[in-house]
């Protein structure tokens, strides 16, 4: 394999692992990496894709047994919603394809992309805002958009800590949404009523929900692809079971403590 072709394959493979782990659909990232290796001197190419990797295999002619075979895997383990990634790993692919830019650059402004993530407090904000939104549409209370300071401020320690708490994403799922019902009853019990805790916890869960996926496995299955659909909805399902749970846990304990000390 010439060396411009391998710049292409390690750019179609950052391209699809991108892709991956902003939860896009398994048809999206099969057909990027495919568009993007087309413009490679190869005569024959495979790819296969899945929530948790990414498969390529390229061969210069499938008649000639000493023709040289490529085959990489790409293991993906981190996932989340980004549709933002999703754009811009577009745009770049599209700018390659129509001879915009070489392989070089597209691949470095792809390897720029994890690097423009949002801030923290662009986070706080966004949550803050989401959750003011819903708590709206339920008919909240001006105490309710007030509290929602905590919930929001709860939710972005847990987002920005999680790999230091070393647990897969159901266990912080858990404890994020189990701290939330635990405080906010407390808080309602015993320093002001003036919010409805039932709104605001309803409105927190709401963001939280694997809406995107679930949506995703569908249009994956609509395709087809049912290995990749059945696990994007294995992978909503314990979502919202971690949230459910985590809730319920936290209810229990907020309501003994309560019991407790009356």
């Amino acid at each position: 394999m010439q060396s411009s072709d391998k710049t292409i394959l390690q750019l179609a493979s950052y391209a699809g692992k991108l892709l991956i782990e902003a939860e896009a659909e398994g048809y999206r990232v099969e057909r990027t990496v495919k568009q993007i290796l087309e413009v490679a001197n190869v005569n024959y190419l495979d790819v296969y894709s899945s929530a948790s990797g990414l498969f390529i295999n390229l061969e210069e002619s499938i008649n000639d047994q000493q023709s040289d075979t490529t085959t990489l895997v790409v293991r993906v383990q981190n996932r989340s919603n980004q549709i933002f990634k999703i754009d811009r790993v577009n745009a770049v692919t599209y700018d390659f394809i129509d001879h915009r830019i070489n392989a070089e650059e597209a691949l470095r402004q792809l390897k720029a992309i994890p690097e423009t993530e949002f801030t923290a407090h662009n986070n706080f904000v966004s949550i803050f805002i989401l959750i003011m939104a819903y708590i709206a549409l339920f008919d909240g209370q001006p105490g309710d958009l007030v509290i929602s300071l905590i919930p929001s401020i709860l939710i972005l320690f847990f987002l920005l800590s999680d790999d230091n708490f070393g647990m897969n994403s159901f266990l912080i799922n858990v404890f994020m949404t189990a701290s939330l019902s635990f405080v906010l009853p407390l808080i309602a019990y015993y320093v002001t009523d003036n919010f409805n805790p039932n709104i605001v916890i309803s409105a927190t869960l709401m963001p939280l929900y694997p809406g995107t996926a679930f949506t995703n496995g569908i249009r994956d299955a609509i395709r087809g692809d049912y290995s990749t659909a059945l696990t994007r909805f294995i992978d909503a399902l314990l979502t919202a079971l971690s949230l459910a749970l985590g809730v319920a846990l936290g209810l229990v304990l907020s309501n003994g403590v309560i019991t407790l000390w009356n």
